[in-house]
């Protein structure tokens, strides 16, 4: 029987605390609204405290090249996969211009200037940005959407990756704002189960200068794992927390890319998770696992998005605790996370059993700290960090635009 430490909480509540077990299994109780029964070691039944719903989108960035048009400029590229969405009763819009409006509730197609275009061969870099949807309240409805789409790229386009391409899940409560608790909660998960989730990607996303580690950067590289506890607990403000997941120094590659003044360290998105879009203030703003590589398949964005959206009702629901003393292992996360699923009603979880499987051990290599920025990046990234500083941010607008929609 796994072993899970219920710590007192108010009655019909229960604390969890994760101390490298799995979860009791979701069919020991009843439903998603009913009281749950777990055997612990006190033999105690209580009843779950139901952590927040979340909206969420999709960013998917990929090479794409047309089936049977030889487009020479992305945008008749873009018109196409635009027709065939439409047709296809997927409702989408074309960023084609700066001042072109976004909508929260359809899908976006847009360059990607990340993602180099090979116009000789009519492939080009592309990005394709999902609604904001809820997760567990129409899971059924944004997983048949996300099959459509997918299906639909499949049958009219080649879909390829390169290092660059990504899948990047935003994510922000059912209520439009975090709290700042809640925010803190999984910059927590974030950092102590960093290297459980290297070990779904592929050893060229764990390196990557698109998804640094939150872990290895400036605040946290000589922090035990109860010290980085310890800087989170003590952050007051939502731009105090996102600075320490995501402070870039201006020496670094980074920010000698971005033409940083000696001593100007800043804050940016380009780590595996980024909290910059908590910038927006009282607790506005999205939070975006960014690591994922390119997706070209509906069950590996669906297993993505059940990652990061179970993890963040772990990491948000009242009295997820994480032992910071403790090392995690994938395979107990992995049991927490399906357990998540089970209890979030989700009509479909092999995708998420798909991407556990497909685990392979992160072997460290001595002498190196894993997920540091590089010690020299190449002339294109350099290039395209500058590219993207100015780049539209069209999961930011379109969040924007759904809080005032």
């Amino acid at each position: 029987m796994p072993h899970i430490t219920f710590v007192p909480s108010e009655p019909g509540h229960h604390r969890v605390r994760f101390d490298g077990s799995g979860p009791p299994s979701p069919r020991t109780g009843s439903h998603h609204h009913h009281h749950h029964r777990a055997r612990t070691h006190h033999d105690t039944t209580t009843r779950r405290a139901e952590p927040p719903d979340f909206r969420f989108c999709v960013e998917l960035g990929l090479v794409i090249r047309s089936r049977k048009r030889d487009h020479k400029t992305v945008i008749g590229l873009q018109d196409e996969i635009s027709d065939h969405l439409r047709r296809a009763g997927i409702a989408n819009h074309v960023a084609s211009s700066s001042s072109t409006p976004v909508s929260p509730r359809e899908w976006t197609i847009a360059s990607e200037v990340c993602i180099p275009s090979h116009p000789r061969d009519h492939r080009f870099g592309m990005k394709l940005v999902s609604p904001f949807v809820r997760f567990s309240k129409r899971a059924e409805e944004w997983q048949a959407d996300i099959r459509a789409v997918l299906h639909t790229l499949n049958a009219h386009f080649e879909l390829t990756t390169s290092h660059q391409c990504f899948t990047h899940i935003h994510i922000v409560p059912a209520a439009g704002f975090w709290e700042l608790d809640q925010a803190k909660g999984l910059a927590k998960s974030a950092l102590y189960f960093e290297r459980c989730l290297d070990e779904l990607v592929p050893p060229y996303r764990r390196k990557s200068v698109w998804a640094k580690s939150n872990r290895n950067n400036f605040y946290f590289l000589t922090s035990t794992m109860p010290e980085c506890f310890a800087i989170i607990d003590a952050q007051q403000t939502f731009e105090g927390l996102g600075a320490r997941m995501n402070w870039t120094s201006a020496a670094s590659p980074t920010g000698r890319a971005l033409s940083a003044q000696p001593g100007d360290d800043f804050q940016h998105n380009a780590f595996r998770w980024s909290f910059v879009g908590l910038n927006e203030g009282r607790g506005f703003g999205t939070i975006a696992f960014r690591q994922p590589p390119g997706s070209t398949s509906a069950s590996e964005v669906i297993g993505w998005v059940m990652v990061v959206a179970c993890l963040a009702r772990l990491s948000c629901g009242a009295g997820w605790g994480l032992n910071p003393d403790h090392k995690p292992q994938l395979k107990s996360l992995g049991e927490w996370l399906l357990y998540e699923a089970e209890w979030s009603a989700m009509p479909h979880k092999s995708p998420l059993k798909d991407l556990l499987k497909q685990a392979v051990p992160v072997t460290p290599v001595r002498g190196t700290i894993a997920g540091l920025d590089a010690d020299v990046i190449t002339i294109d990234e350099d290039q395209r960090l500058k590219w993207k500083n100015s780049d539209r941010d069209l999961a930011l607008e379109k969040y924007r635009s759904l809080l005032s929609s």
